[in-house]
């Protein structure tokens, strides 16, 4: 009898102890599965991916225009796109301007109607193509010699336009062009490739220190074309050497870790030995280099669709550019034409021929660069 008690007590004891185990075990498997639990939830949504979620397809494809307007104040028209159409953003030319108090109350009305902030871009390059002629700073790029001179006329040009309200400035150009013929040279820096990379990255860091976005172009360069894309097809048969050295000054630039932080503007350029489409229509310049071999996620922005060298119907050609990999086309002059790339895009994605996903990304990229403007 005393050796059963004996063995009930020791089975008795080994299963108190396997109990304890069990329950010490279980209860830091719960606590460890709670704690996971927890961190999944207490994770932070993006502000950014928040807006995207709560924004109407609508919305969406207006943030991927860039309008033009005729008028010196608001007008019809551009209230209309900005308040109906939710456009992301306004190119402003020497159409819209008189002085400096008028183009102050101007970009003030127009950032005042807009929900999203208004990308607010002109081209004030400096020598010939200027739009603000009562700012100071107006030297050209040609006569550019140095990374302190290029970085302080940057810098002293986005201290004047953001006073204005001017936010982007399409500029620097860091087209490569050896032939002072060709359409492009005397906005260029004149230099050789390298070293226009560089000092196209200077102008950037002073753009970004006075608190302008800057858009490099042209991607991926118009190299020595003598037409003018805005009336002639630009075409060009030029070798595969050459069109890699074109490149090299948008690589500088992506190299001074500058991706996050600019936009690249396209080219119209048909480069028969690359694609038989304009560069900014085409996947292979737009997918396959731009983003994928020079691995650049930020905005593209085309140059004006209403140029000639597009080559197709502006409607067609906006939808062909976003399938290529553009994330926001202008369409500076007609207000018809605007609404015809909008109700295209809308078109092309309720069709499913673009897909919701596909146009997320570029409102990603989109409002991430302009995010940059609260923080300027």
């Amino acid at each position: 009898m005393n050796r059963f008690i004996l063995i009930l007590l020791i089975l008795i004891i080994f299963i108190g102890i396997g109990t304890s185990v069990y329950f010490v075990y279980s209860k830091e498997k719960i606590s460890k599965i709670v704690q996971k639990e927890i961190k999944t939830e207490i994770i932070p949504v993006s502000p950014i991916v928040r807006k995207i979620k709560n924004m109407s397809l609508d919305e969406k494809i207006g943030q991927m225009l860039i309008i033009g307007f005729e008028n010196k104040y608001l007008d019809d028209h551009v209230q209309k796109m900005i308040e109906q159409y939710h456009i992301g953003g306004i190119n402003l030319l020497g159409r819209n301007v008189k002085d400096k108090n008028q183009i102050q109350q101007l970009t003030t009305d127009l950032q005042k109607i807009s929900d999203t902030p208004l990308f607010i871009a002109t081209d004030q390059e400096g020598g010939k193509v200027i739009r603000f002629n009562f700012l100071y700073e107006l030297t050209s790029q040609i006569r550019i010699k140095d990374t302190q001179q290029a970085e302080q006329i940057a810098l002293t040009r986005a201290r004047e336009l953001r006073e204005i309200g001017v936010n982007m400035n399409f500029s620097p150009v860091i087209d490569y062009v050896s032939d002072t013929q060709s359409y492009l040279y005397n906005r260029t820096f004149g230099v050789d490739p390298n070293f226009t990379g560089v000092l196209g990255s200077a102008m950037i860091r002073g753009y970004q220190k006075g608190g302008i976005i800057p858009v490099a172009k042209h991607f991926p360069g118009y190299g020595n074309i003598v037409v003018d894309p805005h009336r002639k097809e630009a075409i060009s048969s030029v070798s595969n050497e050459t069109f890699n050295r074109n490149l090299i000054p948008f690589k500088k630039i992506l190299e001074n870790n500058l991706a996050d932080t600019i936009a690249i503007m396209t080219a119209h350029i048909v480069l028969t030995a690359i694609d038989s489409k304009p560069a900014t229509l085409s996947q292979k310049f737009m997918t396959e280099i731009l983003r994928k071999q020079m691995g650049f996620d930020g905005v593209i922005i085309t140059d004006d669709m209403e140029m000639v060298a597009t080559r197709q119907a502006i409607d067609q050609a906006a939808a062909e550019a976003v399938k290529a990999g553009v994330d926001m086309i202008i369409s500076t002059y007609t207000p018809v034409k605007q609404i015809l790339i909008f109700n295209r895009l809308k078109t092309a994605v309720l069709t499913g021929e673009i897909s919701e996903e596909r146009i997320n990304e570029s409102i990603m990229r989109i409002l991430k660069l302009k995010s940059l403007l609260v923080s300027n």
